[in-house]
C-alpha cells in the first residue's frame, strides 16, 4: 500500500544551519527533506512515548497496586450529601 503524503511543513533557517543539516544528510547517504524528516519523526515518537508512559520503581509499583486495592472512603460529608441526593431523586 502506497502512503500519500499530502501534507508540508516550512521551517527557516540560518545559512550555517542549512550548511550543517546538508552535510548531516549528505554523512547519512540521504536527502535532506528525509534526513530531516527521519530525525523529526524519530524524536516526536520518543516525546510521545515518554509522556503516554509512567515509570515506577518497584516499591511505587506496589503502593500504586495497594491504592487501587484499598480506596480511601468518601469524606462523610460528601456521603451525607450523595445519600440526600439520591432520596430527593427517589422522591422527585
Amino acid at each position: 500500500m502506497v502512503t500519500v503524503k499530502d501534507k508540508r511543513r516550512e521551517v527557516r533557517i540560518t545559512a550555517s544551519d542549512d550548511d550543517l543539516l546538508t552535510e548531516a544528510a549528505a554523512l547519512a547517504g540521504v536527502p535532506v527533506s528525509e534526513f530531516l524528516l527521519d530525525r523529526a519523526l524519530s524524536d516526536a515518537a520518543e516525546l510521545v512515548e515518554a509522556h503516554r508512559t509512567i515509570r515506577l520503581t518497584d516499591a511505587s509499583y506496589q503502593a500504586f497496586l495497594d491504592a487501587l486495592d484499598a480506596p480511601p472512603s468518601p469524606p462523610e460529608k460528601l456521603a451525607a450529601q450523595a445519600r440526600r441526593a439520591r432520596r430527593l431523586e427517589r422522591a422527585g
